[in-house]
């Protein structure tokens, strides 16, 4: 709730240094000369005052402060434009359905993380941009990566031995905390239409149907069946009401209820913010280390994706003197 307001307040607040700024642009006319140009490239100045304007409301969305100075950041930015231009002009068409996918895939994953499409649509304006434009720079960014990726990072070999000693000495890493698989019964004593806590006659009808059905599961009544006729849970209501957590996720009652169980096990009534649950125990998953096979290929990725970190000055050096790119930003 504090979030949409703060949102919803930044983007009128925003609005109006907008319209403030549109008129101040008819008294003084902004510059648009080239910053860059060369081989089919060409930047002006209102492209990158667009992108600094997106990096710094970005930030201030985030809470992240930005410590570079406005030049060095203007600069940061610009020999990112540049790059993603070359980039874009040596794009294959795979690269191309490669950086589609991946940009859809990314607008769609930070879309389901907000309850509601437009609270999503104003965080993406307190950033000054449309839904359509931020697509799109998804979509540049994705490509980008997917030129580096083909032209610099699959050509950078990384040997089986580089792999394992990254393995070793980062041991710790690879170790999965001891977790739990549970299915529970939820009875929620929050109205969903509202959020609002149900009275205390209400709140006892819930108790008392909690224990009804933990008295049928202690009958042997299959789990499944009343996690489909009495839970409230509507994430989990529809796959057996399982959750599989290690410890230091769930609300803390539940979770030591929960790591309490043994397999099979039926829990008594247990109160949490959310509610009353019904827990069972379904399986207790040890704590184990990552066996080096399963994280080779991993590990060889990231190492190649650091190594390529190294070498993109050299590369983009290289790109910009084959098309003979020139940055006159501040001449």
């Amino acid at each position: 709730m504090k979030a949409n307001r703060l949102l919803t307040v930044t983007v009128a607040v925003l609005g109006a240094v907008w319209c403030l700024a549109d008129e101040l642009d008819d008294l003084f006319p902004k510059s648009n000369k080239v910053v860059a140009e060369g081989g089919g490239v060409k930047i002006t100045s209102s492209e990158l005052d667009a992108a600094v304007m997106f990096s710094l409301m970005n930030s201030a969305a985030e809470g992240v402060p930005i410590t570079a100075e406005m030049k060095s950041l203007e600069e940061q930015l610009l020999h990112e434009l540049v790059f993603s231009r070359l980039a874009a002009m040596r794009a294959t068409q795979n690269d191309r359905s490669q950086a589609y996918t991946h940009a859809k895939e990314t607008y769609n994953n930070q879309l389901a993380g907000y309850t509601r499409a437009k609270t999503f649509n104003l965080r993406v304006a307190a950033m000054g941009i449309s839904t359509n434009a931020y697509r799109k720079r998804l979509y540049e960014e994705a490509l980008a990566r997917a030129v580096m990726e083909r032209e610099l990072t699959s050509k950078i070999d990384i040997t089986e031995g580089q792999c394992r000693k990254f393995y070793e000495d980062n041991k710790g890493n690879w170790t999965e905390p001891e977790q739990v698989r549970v299915q529970h019964v939820l009875l929620a004593t929050m109205n969903p239409a509202t959020g609002l806590e149900l009275s205390e006659a209400d709140k006892a009808r819930k108790r008392q149907v909690a224990e009804h059905v933990r008295n049928l599961a202690m009958q042997k009544q299959k789990f499944t069946d009343l996690v489909l006729n009495f839970s409230e849970d509507p994430g989990t209501r529809r796959v057996g009401g399982e959750y599989t957590f290690a410890r230091g996720v769930m609300a803390p009652e539940f979770e030591r209820v929960s790591f309490a169980l043994q397999v099979n096990q039926i829990s008594r009534v247990v109160e949490t913010q959310f509610g009353y649950h019904v827990i069972r125990m379904v399986q207790r998953i040890p704590q184990k280390v990552k066996p080096f096979i399963e994280l080779q290929k991993e590990i060889r990725k990231h190492l190649a994706e650091q190594e390529a970190s190294v070498r993109l000055p050299a590369y983009y050096k290289q790109l910009r003197e084959a098309v003979g790119v020139k940055v006159t930003l501040g001449d």
